[in-house]
């Protein structure tokens, strides 16, 4: 039997009608221990020329997929722009080996010098690696109602540096007038840009909106679950 056709088989062993309407006082049963920490959070990838994923023919392409546009790497989705608001901010230092050496990442550091540290202890030479700043940003992802569905990881590194200084600076300008980070809804697009390497797409990240204040009590409520520490902890 054929692949396809077990599947196919499958399926209509349950092919019975599924009430799930009448399922939800169950839900949450048998997922008492699952928290945010076990759940895959998505990462925001700017597509380029370069990627697999836009390839024809190439395993890891995307049916759609182009270069210049934003793919959940979950779920798969496209965008050309989206609306998000931005949750949380880290930052970390990734040691990669140079081509030369055959590529490749070491690993992931707080700070530069914990970089240098680590790959001084590892007998590894600082000129056969580069350590490139990976700034990196939590963002809750709004649909096109203006409505909460999900989180996702924005990495920022190499040229998406700046825009993710800019960003900041932005956010910061809210803060101090008094309005958090997790208050401001704005629209993550993608603009052409070049520099000597060529051309290449970049994040462009526009302001649209000070949170209505259903929206941002939803948003203090993904935040706090994901960060807040459990009572017995705080206690």
């Amino acid at each position: 039997m054929s692949k396809n056709t077990e599947v196919a088989v499958q399926e209509e062993q349950f092919a019975g009608v599924a009430t799930i309407e009448e399922r939800n006082e169950y839900v949450g049963r048998g997922s008492e221990a699952v928290t945010t920490n076990d759940l895959a959070i998505p990462r925001l990838k700017l597509l380029q020329m370069i990627n697999d994923e836009v390839q024809p023919g190439h395993p890891k392409q995307v049916e759609g997929a182009q270069a210049g546009m934003i793919m959940n790497s979950v779920t798969e989705e496209l965008y050309t722009s989206m609306f998000v608001i931005n949750l949380s901010f880290t930052k970390k230092f990734v040691v990669w080996r140079t081509r030369k050496t055959g590529g490749g990442m070491v690993g992931t550091y707080d700070s530069k010098e914990e970089a240098l540290e680590a790959l001084a202890e590892q007998g590894l030479a600082e000129k056969d690696h580069e350590i490139k700043e990976n700034p990196t940003h939590l963002v809750l992802l709004l649909d096109d109602e203006g409505s909460p569905k999900g989180v996702a990881m924005l990495d920022m590194p190499g040229v998406k540096v700046k825009k993710s200084k800019v960003w900041n600076t932005r956010i910061n300008d809210e803060e101090k007038q008094g309005n958090p980070r997790f208050g401001c809804v704005w629209q993550l697009g993608v603009v052409s840009e070049s520099n000597n390497s060529g051309n290449y797409f970049n994040y462009d990240v526009t302001l649209v909106a000070h949170a209505p204040d259903d929206l941002y009590d939803q948003a203090v409520a993904i935040y706090d679950g994901l960060f807040a520490a459990p009572a017995a902890e705080a206690a």
